[in-house]
């Protein structure tokens, strides 16, 4: 009688892991077809299979428990449970504002950008600063707003490297002064030159990295906050960091058009680093297709 209802057991529990493992499977082909791009590449298959039929301590110790509960029982056949971390995926994608993602764009978007581009204040906005910028020096800016680097790997060194961008001897824009929970706080955002022509006009840009991203990198490389979570999300991360900032900027009036959001692969194979400068031209040029105003330049 006992045996009988363990093998009863055993065998509901061998329906709902094959049922399991099918459900991953549909998953893992949604996951190509629709989400491919959340996946850096080479190695995307391997990345999906492994997302999608990763397991947990706990599967784990469930696996154990149905292996050696199988093995006694003389069953004929072993299956896998597949109670993979795709779960943090879904869960990451999600509009919550619970995740590291949209708490990091969040906090750089209340606690930097809505109150470093704006004019509050005659003369205080990146454009107003910008304008003044170009008046006293004599130059012009190629985006009449505030560049902001998103690269796939989140890494920005403290200054941005380009054949054709330099940042030697030229001073940032003017600094801006708030008051933020009871410190003043400066704003400096530097600025950098082109160093070959463009239709003849050496162009100056207010160019920055995302500093979250940046925090978010070495938080993955210090064994005292990594996971291997983070690690296996960071693209999740990184997709959705960049949307949801994207949408902050662009919800908030003050903001809208202020700020550029440059999201792009930063190198191949861990081996090749594109040119910041050639991508910023890139994106231009893409803005100038896209039939975007001179104005919002």
């Amino acid at each position: 009688m006992l045996g009988t209802y363990i093998d009863d057991c055993l065998n509901i529990m061998h329906t709902v892991i094959l049922g399991e493992i099918s459900w991953r499977l549909i998953c893992a082909v949604k996951e190509y077809f629709i989400y491919r791009y959340h996946y850096e590449v080479p190695g995307r298959l391997w990345q999906i299979f492994k997302r999608s039929f990763s397991t947990n301590s706990a599967t784990q110790t469930y696996l154990l428990f149905i292996v050696c509960g199988t093995l006694c029982r003389c069953s004929m056949t072993l299956r896998f449970p597949c109670f993979s971390n795709l779960q943090y995926a879904y869960w990451i994608r999600g509009s919550h504002g619970l995740d590291y993602a949209e708490g990091m764009a969040s906090n750089y978007f209340h606690g930097y950008l809505k109150l470093c581009l704006p004019s509050h204040n005659e003369g205080e906005g990146i454009k107003q600063r910008i304008a003044l910028y170009e008046s006293q020096e004599g130059v012009k800016f190629i985006l009449k707003r505030l560049v902001i680097l998103v690269p796939s790997t989140m890494f920005v060194n403290s200054k941005v490297e380009s054949s054709i961008l330099t940042r030697d001897g030229i001073k940032p824009l003017e600094t801006v002064v708030k008051n933020r929970a009871g410190v003043a706080r400066p704003f400096k955002n530097d600025v950098y030159r082109f160093t070959k022509p463009i239709n003849g006009t050496y162009y100056y840009v207010a160019l920055e990295g995302a500093t979250p991203l940046l925090s978010f990198f070495e938080a993955m490389h210090h064994r005292t906050s990594m996971t291997w979570q983070m690690v296996d999300m960071k693209r999740e991360i990184l997709l959705k960091f960049y949307r949801h900032l994207k949408k902050l900027l662009n919800d908030w009036p003050e903001t809208r058009h202020q700020a550029e959001l440059i999201l792009y692969n930063s190198s191949y194979d861990g081996e090749y680093s594109q040119d910041v400068g050639e991508v910023l031209l890139a994106h231009i040029a893409n803005m100038s297709q896209r039939n975007c105003s001179q104005g919002l330049l």
